[in-house]
């Protein structure tokens, strides 16, 4: 019988609240100890808990190996003699998702199944900082496929809107976004959401909208685009205006790993994180 695949994605754990904290690095430093089993988090019927936590090592690199948990009790019918009654089952019933996070460049790859990739990331960044109040807000974005992005932007012929919506880098700041940067800095933001728009068509090669697309590529924000491109019509003279939509968080990285031996599903996230830091730097 044929083993099942399970999906895991690339995302980066971003310091965020405390981004302009003079102690920034030790805060980073400090996430592998807030991922810890024990403690727990309410979060609407649902308590979420970090489970299985492992420190592993491997030359210089050092990683958090565990599983994300969400629980609750749970009823089910049953019968009883010539009745049906209710039964409460007498330990919580969980979901969970593996995943391993690379503390060096704050990578975190991560299980989708059961746990949809958005809850995921929310869960983790709300129980780290519940973990250590002092690490402050973290925002977790997925890893885009920067090829992809660059390429579905270039190709909507008459860009007329998009949208960022990005956050200052934690600790690697590139020339390819440096002035974009500066302005986040400037204005002491540790978020920026703007909206460029035009209904004849964007220039796509301004600088404003390229560095906002390298600093969504290196995973510190998302990027909504939306425009038309002009085609023929099959059976009359002219061209037809056809919508196009790109989202940048339909693009990201992500591996089907049909592997259930643990050892071995740990050297291929390990892997898997030091293809992301490479992508990365």
């Amino acid at each position: 019988m044929k083993k099942k695949s399970s999906r895991f994605i690339a995302a980066k754990v971003n310091i965020n609240e405390n981004i302009f904290s003079a102690d920034k690095e030790e805060l980073i430093e400090s996430i592998p100890g807030s991922i810890k089993s024990g403690n727990k988090l309410e979060k609407n019927s649902w308590t979420w808990e970090f489970t299985d936590v492992v420190p592993v090592s491997e030359g210089d690199q050092k990683y958090v190996y565990g599983h994300l948990v969400k629980s609750r009790y749970e009823t089910v019918n049953v019968v009883d003699g010539d009745k049906t009654v209710n039964y409460e089952i007498p330990k919580p019933v969980a979901n969970m998702g593996r995943f391993l996070y690379q503390a060096k460049n704050e990578i975190l790859i991560f299980e989708e199944s059961p746990l949809n990739r958005q809850e995921f990331i929310e869960a983790f960044g709300d129980l780290i900082h519940n973990n250590n109040i002092s690490v402050g807000e973290v925002k977790i974005t997925f890893i885009p496929i920067k090829s992809k992005v660059i390429k579905e932007i270039k190709s909507i012929e008459v860009l007329t809107k998009i949208e960022f919506d990005i956050i200052p880098p934690n600790m690697i700041q590139k020339k390819t976004f440096k002035g974009l940067n500066d302005i986040i800095n400037d204005e002491n933001a540790t978020r920026m959401k703007t909206t460029f728009e035009n209904e004849n068509g964007l220039n796509k090669e301004g600088e404003f909208i390229e560095e906002g697309i390298e600093m969504v590529s290196n995973a510190y924000g998302e990027v909504k685009a939306y425009g038309h491109n002009l085609e023929p019509r099959s059976n009359r003279k002219g061209n037809k205006k056809v919508k196009k939509r790109f989202l940048s968080r339909d693009s990201i990285h992500l591996r089907e790993i049909n592997v259930d031996n643990k050892e071995v599903l740990l050297s291929k996230l390990k892997r898997f994180a030091i293809d992301m830091r490479n992508v990365l730097l």
